[in-house]
């Protein structure tokens, strides 16, 4: 599973659906505390932030 932008392969089809994140700009994982708005584009960053609440 290659990306046709950059041309980074990856060993499944998941992994190149988060990759593409990157260059679309898209953060379809948001925080789910009701206050905070933050977005992100990888699903272990925004697990990540969770702790920081």
């Amino acid at each position: 599973h290659q990306c046709s932008i950059c041309l980074k392969i990856f060993p499944r089809p998941s992994g190149l659906n988060t990759h593409m994140n990157s260059h679309s700009g898209a953060k379809p994982f948001k925080c789910p505390v009701p206050t905070c708005d933050r977005h992100f584009a990888v699903r272990s960053n925004a697990k990540r932030h969770l702790k920081t609440h």
